[in-house]
């Protein structure tokens, strides 16, 4: 729960009230905001594994059952505390404002080299 919950959104938001001791865990699939999330989560792997070809569906559906199993395993070996502070970090750097640009931006008349720069450069 505390790594659900460090991750945000909805199911997080439920997974804090869980840890606050506002909600039972129990009570996840009858959330409404987390149950939306879950349903346009399972659309999108839905339409994804339907524009797989035949054959690689059926690859994928018979190794479920033990990808499942592995999931399972690592999620039970998991320093949950390690993922929490990796998350949180995260969560940070997406806060915190961009970093400033290396060179100033040009003006207008001072920016001669166009052509010679990259398309993927920043200005």
């Amino acid at each position: 729960m505390r790594l659900l919950a460090a991750t945000g959104g909805p199911a997080g938001d439920f997974a804090a009230e869980v840890l606050a001791g506002r909600r039972q865990p129990h009570e996840l699939l009858a959330h409404g905001p987390v149950l939306d999330e879950f349903v346009e989560e399972a659309r999108g792997w839905w339409k994804l594994l339907d524009a797989l070809p035949a054959e690689e569906r059926e690859r994928l559906a018979a190794g479920a059952w033990s990808s499942l199993e592995r999931q399972v395993g690592e999620m039970a070996t998991l320093d949950a505390d390690t993922a929490v502070a990796d998350l949180e970090e995260l969560a940070t750097r997406a806060q915190a404002p961009p970093a400033p640009s290396r060179r100033p931006r040009p003006r207008d008349d001072e920016d001669e080299d166009w052509a010679d720069r990259s398309y993927l450069e920043p200005l």
